[in-house]
């Protein structure tokens, strides 16, 4: 994985610390839960969702054992899912939230790894 460039899609502005940003599936979860998107985009976004539930794992980490300071980060290589998080960007874009892409070629420790994604507890700073 050295030299290997890691992506995250994050909301939030250039000033403020990584670790106050929000990652965008969050983040349109959170515009369907305040009834701010149509019944159009709830479809679309239900489809990205099952969509990721069945193509990227979810780190198996015990019920209420999720390490709460832990983000995902796509790999390089990780082409389908990266492409999908573009959709969803496009539509939190169409509700005027803007959204960042971070690059980092080491974004923390590792605390799981599979063949799409590396589950990191990200470092003091970027």
């Amino acid at each position: 994985m050295i030299g290997d460039v890691f992506v995250r899609f994050v909301v939030g502005s250039d000033g403020q610390h990584h670790k106050l940003l929000t990652g965008i599936i969050t983040e349109a979860r959170l515009l369907r839960d305040q009834g701010e998107l149509t019944l159009e985009e709830v479809g679309r976004l239900d489809e990205l969702y099952v969509w990721f539930n069945e193509h990227v794992t979810v780190p198996p980490f015990p019920t209420g054992r999720f390490p709460s300071d832990a983000v995902s980060w796509f790999k390089h290589n990780a082409y389908e899912p990266v492409n999908k998080m573009w959709d969803v960007v496009a539509l939190l874009r169409d509700h005027g939230v803007e959204v960042r892409l971070l690059r980092s070629a080491n974004p923390g420790r590792v605390i799981y790894e599979d063949q799409v994604q590396v589950l990191v507890d990200e470092w003091n700073h970027l």
